[in-house]
């Protein structure tokens, strides 16, 4: 009766089962390591222009915009 109940729910044969169940199983692949983030070289704001800030703060993807001082452009972009 118990093979009966196995094949009806879908165990297949005994000796199936067994190779099932005794297959190596497959290894997962290591993750990925992240590669480290380039620092930016060290720029010297304070003796930059307001147009090279405004430069610099859209190339780095910082809201600024043409109404801000120099000095709140320097401190948006530390």
């Amino acid at each position: 009766m118990i093979k009966w109940v196995k094949r009806i729910m879908g165990y297949g044969s005994v000796p199936d089962v067994i190779e099932n169940v005794m297959a190596p199983t497959p290894k997962k692949a290591a993750p990925k390591k992240a590669t480290p983030k380039k620092k930016a070289p060290k720029v010297d704001l304070a003796s930059m222009s307001k147009k090279d800030l405004l430069a610099h703060a859209k190339k780095t993807g910082v809201k600024a915009n043409a109404s801000m001082n120099k000095a709140a452009l320097i401190k948006i972009l530390k």
